[in-house]
């Protein structure tokens, strides 16, 4: 059997009504037959490219454009199911499901035996399918490549840039309409000399955890930065100041069941109350960061 991008791909099959009631599953993955392969008259490249342009009117190139297009083909050629494999170098398979259903354990093993369109019904010519494929490929790489742009690459939490932009937003409208929020600068203590004693490969895998147990202890709307090699920063939407001990308390949690020994010193500062200029914020954090420490800056 062929997927749509011409690979070779078992047939996949139902499991038991118990297993899959109420939701969908792809049947089979049947071989393009020679009939399909004649395109006289085929005007799927005017759609598809009809449809590009009017879904990015309303949304960007990325992973709702994938799925918005998965329902207008399937709407256009009365699928029941379709599923779309992309592979990408830096985060491998990935799999994207009519609706976005689930993709099941036994279905996920058969897909990923190589990237293309599979159908169900399988009646799609090869040439649309794989059209589809190369538009959602090109929707999927704009999507890593602005997520890279815009996150640490060791922890995957917001970089030193957006983190910035975040900023500047969340003191403007604080200043416009009073919106409180709260600067936290978080300092990992004595951290070169882990580094120094216990190499820079576990010094990474510590800042790892970190940057996970940070995005569990922040609440939804808030925002968690790594913006030097062991400083991060936590904007804490809607917060007048008492918010930053209840996130402190939550971050030592989750480093603790992840049997993390990091340390760490935190400095605040909120708006409007302290200042609604970004560099002043920073500036005050900071002092009462290094306050806590014993450190003196001039």
């Amino acid at each position: 059997m062929t997927s749509k991008n011409g690979s070779t791909a078992e047939s996949m099959r139902h499991e038991s009504d118990d297993d899959h009631e109420g939701s969908a599953s792809l049947s089979s993955i049947h071989a393009a037959d020679n009939e399909h392969n004649d395109f006289t008259g085929e005007d799927y490249e005017p759609w598809l490219f009809q449809t590009m342009l009017n879904e990015l009117s309303e949304r960007e190139l990325g992973v709702g454009f994938i799925y918005a297009i998965l329902d207008l083909f399937a709407e256009r050629h009365g699928l029941s199911d379709v599923a779309v494999v992309l592979v990408n170098e830096t985060f491998g398979t990935q799999m994207f499901r009519l609706g976005g259903t689930a993709v099941t354990p036994d279905m996920a093993a058969h897909l990923s035996a190589s990237p293309g369109v599979y159908c169900e019904p399988d009646h799609v010519p090869l040439a649309e399918c794989d059209a589809i494929r190369t538009a959602c490929q090109l929707a999927m790489s704009l999507h890593l490549a602005r997520f890279s742009a815009a996150h640490d690459p060791l922890t995957n939490i917001a970089n030193r840039r957006s983190f910035d932009e975040a900023l500047e937003i969340a003191a403007a409208r604080s200043a416009r309409y009073g919106w409180a929020f709260t600067l936290v600068l978080v300092d990992l203590n004595n951290f070169k000399l882990v580094n120094d004693r216990s190499g820079h490969e576990y010094g990474n895998h510590l800042l790892r955890q970190f940057g996970f147990a940070l995005r569990q202890a922040v609440r939804q709307g808030d925002m968690a930065a790594r913006i030097g090699g062991d400083e991060f920063a936590v904007i804490l939407s809607n917060a007048e100041g008492h918010e930053s001990s209840g996130f402190t308390e939550r971050l030592r949690g989750h480093l603790a069941s992840l049997g993390n020994p990091v340390e760490f010193t935190i400095g605040t500062a909120t708006s409007p109350r302290d200042s609604t200029d970004p560099g002043e914020l920073l500036r005050l954090a900071d002092g009462r960061l290094y306050e806590k420490k014993g450190i003196r800056i001039s």
